[in-house]
């Protein structure tokens, strides 16, 4: 039997029935919501559907006496304020873009958001970013947390994913999450600014959990990532949701209290926010951003300086091919540079960004292939890379390939 070892090579060991088997740990996703993924599972998914048949399983929902509407899914749709009043104003209803950035609302809930104005459209209903997040702070996002975790979990053992990397405290506390050790779960604490930050250290959450989340902007397909110009088809650059200041107050934060700071950021310039903030504290613990969507070449020489971890989500390459020349024309060519990160020797993990995509690392290694990327680096990163921030233990089951993965990937079987 051939064991992947942590230095990137299989190595022979005698078992009790030597083959000619390939063993690696089992797979992380270094960035997914697990409970929100859970709630696709769930629930009804709106991607590729009419607005004639959202509305329609809107009222059939409504049958049911629920006390909010919750739906996710939709990338474009007329559906507005209007459609959905009309439909009923005495519950609260929201139909959440597949990107988790913008959503649409009905009257019941826009009259409760009253902190976050100027991320509220009030003749669409049309609502974004903190308003989304000041959204679930209020009515709360999940159905049932324990079912959407066995759900999510279920799924993910059986595609052979044994680690990840979650993002899901919105709306709830930690003594809500229902995580058990089937799968390890390396939980980032999502903040809307300093101050919740230092109320979650005062709670005591960084006893438990080892890192910070900040979203600098929002997605590309909800036209909210914050670009250096402006939208090829839109009239502005997108949502800056931090500000360098409040950033490197936080930066600063993680490096003294021995925290990992994850940043999402997806637009050109949002980086740019990223980057001055660690030319000016020149942080030294390991951090890292999350998508990385667009990125120019002085970009990459910084985020290479700095020693800034990258994780990317290859499904998006597909997901966005449809949307990318309209958003952003020439600048196009910048997005996805998996094939220059590689060659730059920065480090890359990779990730689904589930609910947004399915898991599915057989799919994606399949695109980074198509990219140039090699086998070998694909695999060992998403196996061992991943232990450099969580720090667990690669042993808590394994797959088992027929051929050397590193040459062929073909469909393993899942070990414990």
């Amino acid at each position: 039997m051939y064991y992947l070892t942590k230095n990137g090579n299989f190595i022979y060991k005698n078992a009790k029935n030597n083959s000619n088997k390939y063993i690696t740990p089992l797979i992380t996703d270094t960035h997914m919501h697990i409970l929100g993924f859970g709630e696709k599972l769930l629930n009804i998914d709106l991607e590729n559907m009419e607005d004639n048949e959202i509305i329609n399983i809107i009222k059939k929902k409504l049958k049911d006496n629920p006390k909010k509407i919750v739906l996710r899914g939709w990338s474009t749709t007329n559906i507005d304020i209007k459609s959905l009043d009309n439909i009923t104003k005495d519950i609260p209803i929201i139909l959440i873009r597949r990107c988790g950035h913008v959503a649409i609302c009905n009257s019941k809930v826009i009259e409760k958001l009253t902190k976050n104005l100027n991320y509220i459209d009030y003749n669409s209903g049309k609502i974004k970013e903190k308003a989304l997040e000041e959204y679930y702070e209020t009515f709360g996002y999940f159905s049932n947390i324990e079912k959407a975790y066995e759900e999510s979990k279920k799924y993910l053992i059986s595609k052979g994913y044994g680690y990840v990397h979650s993002d899901d405290l919105h709306g709830i506390d930690k003594e809500d999450l229902p995580f058990d050790n089937e799968i390890k779960i390396f939980e980032k604490v999502a903040i809307n600014n300093y101050n919740e930050l230092l109320d979650y250290f005062k709670k005591g959450y960084f006893k438990d959990y080892k890192s910070v989340k900040v979203y600098l902007d929002g997605s590309l397909g909800g036209k909210t990532a914050y670009l250096r110009e402006k939208y090829n088809d839109g009239n502005d650059r997108g949502n800056l949701v931090w500000k360098k200041d409040e950033l490197k107050k936080v930066l600063e934060f993680c490096e003294n209290n021995n925290l990992h700071l994850c940043m999402h950021a997806i637009g050109d310039a949002a980086i740019d926010e990223i980057l001055k903030s660690f030319e000016e504290l020149k942080p030294q613990s390991i951090h890292r951003i999350i998508h990385a969507s667009i990125l120019h070449d002085d970009q990459i020489e910084k985020i290479k300086k700095y020693k800034i971890i990258l994780d990317m989500q290859p499904q998006f390459i597909e997901s966005d091919k449809s949307i990318l020349k309209s958003r952003l024309s020439e600048r196009e060519k910048l997005t996805y540079r998996f094939k220059k990160i590689y060659e730059e020797n920065i480090p890359l993990i990779f990730s689904s960004d589930a609910p947004v995509e399915m898991p599915d690392w057989i799919r994606d290694v399949r695109i980074l292939q198509k990219h140039g990327l090699p086998l070998k680096y694909i695999i060992y990163n998403l196996t061992y890379l991943p232990q450099l921030i969580d720090g667990f233990s690669r042993d808590e089951g394994y797959l088992i390939f027929d051929d050397n993965p590193f040459e062929r990937l073909t469909i393993p079987r899942i070990g414990e």
